[in-house]
């Protein structure tokens, strides 16, 4: 697979490209397991149904004062609106408790937003 490059995103902030193909397989590798490591802690913390679908996206964040990448997490359910987090990190530093934490955020918005 190869790496989405986005041309609109700030030049200082693109990812750099893999030196060989070797190194580009490699990191690939290890961003799926991450992904893969994501989606079981999302299934823990957040026991969605067994069929609901977890997408997980490592992203350039183009925002002030945001840092450099973040990891988005989608939670698609059948019959239910598609939950979102945002977390401010890259895959690789994700937890358990920062997805306990930036689903807890994504509730209370909700709660303000549903009592407005």
């Amino acid at each position: 697979m190869r790496l989405f490059v986005n041309p609109f995103a700030p030049r200082d902030r693109r990812p750099s490209r893999p030196e060989t193909a070797a190194n580009g397989a490699e990191a690939e590798a290890e961003r799926h397991a991450q992904r893969q490591r994501i989606k079981e802690a999302v299934r823990k913390v957040l026991a969605p149904g067994e069929d609901a679908v977890i997408s997980i996206s490592e992203l350039a964040c183009g925002e002030d004062g945001c840092p450099d990448v973040e990891t988005v997490i989608g939670i698609h359910e059948a019959g239910a609106p598609t939950r979102r987090l945002r977390l401010h990190l890259p895959l690789a530093e994700v937890g358990l408790a920062d997805i306990a934490a930036a689903a807890e955020d994504a509730r209370r918005t909700a709660d303000k937003d549903a009592s407005a």
